[in-house]
């Protein structure tokens, strides 16, 4: 619960200490790096699609061979894109870019630009420790690292803002915190509890990599789509509206993600559980596992909503202080978003975990091109309400029948394969 709580805990005072103009870019900046998830060319998603099949057979040879060349790859992704940071970075205006004409310092911009997309780009080969974790069923190691960032991460920027330092450099704590603990979580992880799995270069393959890389590419396609189509929101705001409203928006955003946040906290674990279980052949665990998980995570979700919902004017003062509140309409959309994610989630593990992608690619390629339309469209009517209600009509038309047709024609397919 800590991790998920975490960013509620640094946003009253990021807000009060930044001000609404330099806390809205730096959501922004927060949103084009989520985007940017797909920067690992899917090799996060296809290592432990490939990992969960080495567990399953107990290869503890091939999966040092995966994790290593894993590694290597990412981390001359991660060099490359630190190069273009530092070539592309100064070179724009981006007070221009999000089309303000608030009293944005344009410094201070490029600074919290450079720093979350420097803090982004380190944390790309640094995150695959967390792959491998879940890999081998140890979604609890994981989760303590991360419980340690939350806390590492909250402690830094308190600390930096009773220091009164530089917005900058709180901003350089929030973002550099995360970083530094998954490292950690590597030099542990590898040094200490499973030095067999412990990445080296004479462990690296050529056939490997291009074996992890078809995988992965299957994946990268999914994640553009993916990455695109739901972190888009802060970006339409500030062009909609302006820095103002995208603080406003976030806030409340950051807020009602609690409920998205859990959903992830239980899919994950999920993905390698059913890759390990249909390569062992058992059909029965699976559905009864995705049915249970289903039908857990809707109701968990309705039921925080709700109480979310009901308590948002009382949440907002006590969070941030008298004189803030948060609209029900957009209270409720982010609550009924979050539900229509909860249904669909666990049918979509059961097709990342074998890698069969293809519905998906349809699906999410006809919600990209829907929702974004949608929202600006809805916007004018609704007002902020109206941006996560488009994607609720959006996800219920195509994302909802996609996941569910994609887990059946999965269950079949990896049975015959299987002569089940």
């Amino acid at each position: 619960m800590f991790t998920l709580a975490a960013p509620l805990l640094t946003i009253p005072v990021t807000l009060r200490y930044l001000g609404t103009d330099l806390f809205g870019f730096w959501m922004i900046m927060l949103s084009i790096t989520a985007m940017g998830m797909f920067a690992d060319f899917g090799l996060g998603n296809g290592l432990l699609t490939r990992l969960s099949q080495s567990v399953a057979t107990n290869d503890t040879v091939n999966a040092r061979r995966l994790i290593s060349t894993a590694y290597v790859t990412l981390g001359g992704v991660a060099l490359a894109l630190l190069g273009l940071i530092a070539l592309i970075v100064p070179a724009l205006d981006w007070p221009q870019i999000v089309k303000t004409d608030n009293g944005l310092d344009p410094a201070a911009a490029q600074m919290v630009a450079g720093l979350c997309l420097t803090a982004f780009a380190v944390a790309i080969p640094l995150a695959l420790v967390q792959r491998v974790q879940y890999a081998y069923q140890q979604a609890w190691r994981s989760n303590l690292w991360q419980v340690l960032g939350a806390a590492t991460t909250v402690g830094s920027v308190y600390a930096a803002v009773f220091l009164q330092l530089s917005p900058t450099l709180v901003i350089a704590a929030s973002a550099f915190s995360g970083p530094f603990v998954i490292l950690l979580n590597n030099v542990t992880y590898y040094g200490v509890g499973r030095r067999d799995l412990r990445p080296g270069l004479r462990t690296v393959s050529a056939g490997t990599a291009r074996s992890l890389l078809r995988v992965g590419f299957s994946f990268f396609f999914l994640s553009l789509l993916t990455s695109f189509s739901l972190n888009a929101d802060n970006i339409i705001v500030a062009t909609v509206a302006d820095l103002q409203t995208v603080s406003e928006y976030a806030v409340t955003a950051k807020l009602f993600a609690l409920l998205t946040l859990a959903i992830t906290l239980v899919a994950l674990p999920l993905w390698p559980a059913n890759g390990e279980a249909l390569a062992r052949g058992d059909w029965r665990w699976v559905k009864k596992a995705t049915r249970v998980t289903m039908l857990s995570s809707v109701a968990a979700v309705a039921v925080g909503g709700l109480v979310l919902v009901l308590a948002r004017d009382a949440l907002a003062r006590l969070w941030l202080g008298n004189g803030h509140a948060i609209s029900l309409g957009l209270a409720v959309s982010l609550t009924v978003w979050s539900v229509v994610v909860a249904f669909a989630s666990p049918y979509f593990s059961v097709q990342n975990s074998v890698g069969l992608l293809r519905y998906q690619y349809v699906g999410w390629t006809l919600f990209f091109l829907a929702s974004i339309p949608l929202k600006f469209l809805f916007y004018p009517v609704l007002g902020l309400p109206g941006i996560p209600t488009a994607g609720v009509v959006a996800y219920l038309t195509i994302l909802v029948p996609t996941a569910v047709l994609g887990y059946r024609a999965t269950m079949r397919e990896v049975m015959l394969r299987a002569g089940a």
